[in-house]
């Protein structure tokens, strides 16, 4: 039997808890930023949620979740569809532009290393021995 704890290598649980960390960094200066800045309309009220989403997606990745993959795909469609918003009421961000370029950076080096398999590991290593342990304690 796998233990939990040793399935991922010391890099690739900094890479999630740095990458989770850094990602809800630039999600929170965007949030900031969309709060000073921008005068509230129909057209950018719906960005607020999506960025409480892609912190929240961030979140979860710096807690290795497997589902937390998925979150942030869809949190990068998100925050293509922020950016393009911007560009085409011409405005431009560097900040969002950045955020974008992060999801896409970290979701890229996610598939290259193979995380996504190795939190599915991780939380199947977790429920065995959550079992093993049910009727013992």
């Amino acid at each position: 039997m796998t233990e939990p704890n040793r399935i991922l290598t010391n890099s690739e649980k900094n890479l999630c808890e740095y990458g989770g960390a850094l990602g809800v960094g630039f999600a929170l200066t965007c949030l900031i930023q969309h709060f000073i800045f921008t005068l509230p309309s129909p057209v950018t009220r719906p960005m607020v949620p999506a960025y409480f989403y892609m912190i929240l997606a961030f979140l979860l990745f710096a807690f290795q979740k497997p589902f937390s993959i998925i979150l942030l795909i869809i949190s990068a469609v998100f925050s293509l569809v922020i950016e393009l918003v911007w560009l085409l009421h011409v405005s431009f961000s560097l900040v969002v532009t950045l955020l974008f370029s992060y999801h896409l950076i970290i979701i890229i080096t996610l598939f290259v290393e193979g995380i996504p398999k190795k939190l599915r590991m991780k939380r199947d290593a977790e429920r065995a021995e959550k079992e093993i342990w049910a009727g013992k304690i």
